[in-house]
């Protein structure tokens, strides 16, 4: 964001950001540490998380924990937009197989299938959150699939 070169170690904040030219609509940025202090924070911000930078070559570490990815997961389910609400379902995707999420059955609401998961630990009875299946082809689950593994630094793949 700032244009200077980061270098291995340093300290970043990769930062998730709303992107309409995007093919999913969300780009991933990543900020130097000092500037994101400074308050230097790109616009449309969605979700961001502390990391450092890997020396080339390094083994991949995960950059989102379980916590943002499920923070994430909420703030997008206040999104309306198609590509948006195709990188939510997705991202509940990954966590129902991180078994962060257990999916407790689908309703059809007006032609609009949703599947319905609760979080890990939630009591018996919880009426769970509806996330809107939008029924995505190969390609379009492809794409989505690619950028959120972007967006992770290769978690998904």
């Amino acid at each position: 964001m700032t244009g200077a070169q980061l270098e291995c170690g340093a300290h970043i904040v990769a930062a998730l950001v709303d992107d309409p030219t995007a093919a999913t609509g969300l780009r991933r940025v990543e900020i130097a540490a000092d500037a994101w202090d400074a308050a230097q924070r790109p616009p449309h911000l969605v979700a961001f998380w502390k990391t450092e930078v890997p020396a080339p070559g390094a083994k991949r570490r995960v950059f989102v924990d379980d916590a943002a990815l499920l923070d994430l997961f909420d703030r997008l389910g206040q999104e309306a937009r198609a590509h948006q609400v195709g990188f939510r379902f997705v991202l509940m995707l990954l966590l129902v197989r991180k078994r962060l999420l257990r999916v407790i059955g689908q309703r059809e609401a007006t032609a609009t299938e949703c599947w319905v998961v609760t979080p890990k630990g939630s009591p018996e009875g919880d009426p769970g959150i509806e996330v809107v299946n939008p029924r995505l082809d190969e390609q379009a689950m492809r794409e989505i699939t690619e950028q959120l593994g972007e967006v992770l630094d290769g978690e998904w793949s």
